[in-house]
């Protein structure tokens, strides 16, 4: 399921993915007359064996300038899911991209409670959100991952992210 340009008020409940790419917005931000993305929920819903669960994407070098707002992710289970929970703002799917600058999507409210299962990567909580437009007010809440591979537990990475972090964390979390 993805949600494109423009898509509003989208409430998704009791599916189950997989295979495929799991529940993405996006992605965004190489085309100059897109538009924002607000209200989406996915909630009571199982991820199995997808690449990513819930993910957002969006172009490093964007040419739009627009606003991903007001998502709800609660009760998700993932099981043996490539990145669980995925904010990538250096999208760029082909080796000839120019990398020109940092996206300019700012991605705000984001809410992550009660997911849990596991994960392939040893990353399975990745937000990497733009330098110049950060990601803010994200807040996760009971959130236990586990990385099903021989490398350590999993990891939660954190570039650019203002929001924070209550209940079992799992991996611990980066939010401030």
């Amino acid at each position: 399921i993805a949600m494109l340009s423009g898509n509003t008020n989208f409430d998704i409940y009791n599916v189950t993915c997989g295979p495929g790419h799991g529940i993405s917005v996006g992605s965004l931000g190489k085309d100059r007359n897109e538009k924002n993305v607000n209200g989406l929920t996915v909630r009571d819903t199982i991820f199995a064996g997808t690449s990513d669960g819930i993910r957002i994407k969006t172009w490093e070098s964007s040419a739009s300038t627009i606003v991903i707002s007001n998502l709800v992710y609660e009760n998700l289970q993932m099981i043996d899911v490539g990145t669980p929970i995925n904010i990538d703002q250096k999208y760029c799917p082909y080796t000839s991209c120019q990398k020109l600058g940092d996206s300019h999507i700012q991605i705000q409210n984001v809410t992550l409670k009660n997911i849990w299962g596991t994960s392939r990567n040893k990353v399975a909580v990745k937000f990497q959100c733009s330098k110049s437009f950060p990601c803010k007010n994200v807040h996760s809440s009971d959130i236990n991952l586990k990385h099903n591979g021989v490398d350590g537990p999993a990891i939660t990475l954190c570039e650019n992210i203002k929001g924070s972090a209550t209940g079992k964390m799992i991996p611990p979390h980066c939010l401030n």
